[in-house]
């Protein structure tokens, strides 16, 4: 009897579809990935805390004086508005420079980050006298 979603294709053994690939022996993907160290989890941990407490922490001041820049002027609700949006811009800021802090490797000690990587930038010529008048030394 054939079903609903049967169809006349299906393989004489019974179990197997005849276009239908077979699955990889394994059920997961293996990865080079090693957990870093209590330190650093405690570390990234700490950043991510201390990056939504300032996000928070930054509209709710903003607010607070936006209300209060309401009281003082009589502009009912556009200070508090004002201050809602310049609170979530500082937040955003905090919050993208915090987060940026997380993800990067700190077993380098203190980074340098020029404009040029040392192979493009000019080389002084040692070649040329420097400029300097030799005959009064």
């Amino acid at each position: 009897m054939q079903g609903l979603f049967d169809d006349e294709q299906r393989d004489a053994g019974g179990d197997e579809w005849p276009d239908k690939k077979k699955a990889p022996d394994e059920p997961f993907v293996l990865s080079n990935y090693t957990p870093g160290s209590e330190s650093e989890t405690a570390r990234q941990s700490g950043l991510a805390w201390s990056a939504g407490i300032a996000f928070f922490v930054s509209i709710v001041f903003m607010l607070f004086l936006g209300w209060f820049a309401d009281l003082l002027f009589g502009s009912s609700p556009w200070g508090l508005v004002g201050g809602i949006v310049l609170g979530a811009m500082i937040g955003f800021f905090q919050l993208f420079r915090t987060t940026s802090q997380i993800f990067k490797n700190n077993d380098s000690g203190p980074s340098e980050h020029p404009l040029m990587s040392p192979a493009e930038r000019p080389q002084p010529d040692r070649t040329k006298p420097s400029g300097r008048d030799e005959s009064l030394f």
